[in-house]
């Protein structure tokens, strides 16, 4: 979790690390939340990607952006809790900013875990809940019910370090950084890798 010691990164840097950790995907990649394809260009060469966007207009344009960049697969029109495709049939499932928004965390790891191949990887980055009684997670708290409505569903108070084992995954890795927001406020965000 983050700490005091957890390095401060100002968003630039946090996309960076996303774009990283969404490079070392690799075969047949499931992005899930894909939304209007943002993240398309930061894959490597060679993967076969499937996307998976349940919002009409962003699934539109991700279609658009895929096609582009050579993906022609059609994007899945689904949500996390219930993807569409058959068990142990993919290489990577990759979530950026996504696990905020999902109905049921549990029950989405859970997807993720029978949809990826035994020894496939689970690359996740997301923003997270503060420590307890923290005054960012007070204001987590006070925030996510609004950004529930406007935003796709985000929570800003969304823990999932410990769900991600309980679903099942091995060699769990969290890398932590708190994104500094204004001026006395870091949300803490992380990369987590796992293995299924």
């Amino acid at each position: 979790m983050a700490g005091t010691n957890t390095p401060l990164v100002r968003w630039q840097e946090l996309d960076a690390i996303r774009r990283r950790a969404i490079a070392t995907a690799s075969g047949i990649v499931l992005e899930v939340g894909a939304g209007t394809g943002d993240n398309l260009e930061y894959f490597a060469e060679g993967i076969t990607w499937i996307g998976l966007e349940p919002h009409a207009a962003s699934r539109a344009a991700l279609q658009r952006a895929a096609r582009a960049r050579g993906h022609h697969t059609a994007v899945l029109d689904a949500r996390s809790e219930r993807i569409p495709l058959a068990d142990a049939c993919v290489d990577c499932v990759v979530a950026t900013f996504v696990m905020c928004s999902v109905d049921d965390i549990a029950v989405s790891l859970a997807e993720f875990h029978r949809v990826l191949a035994p020894g496939g990887r689970l690359v996740l980055v997301d923003h997270l809940a503060a420590e307890k009684g923290s005054g960012t997670r007070a204001l987590q708290n006070l925030i996510s019910p609004i950004t529930r409505i406007v935003d796709k569903g985000c929570r800003y108070n969304r823990e999932i370090t410990a769900a991600i084992s309980e679903a099942g995954f091995s060699s769990v890795v969290g890398d932590w950084y708190r994104m500094a927001v204004f001026p006395g406020i870091a949300m803490p965000c992380a990369v987590h890798t796992a293995v299924a």
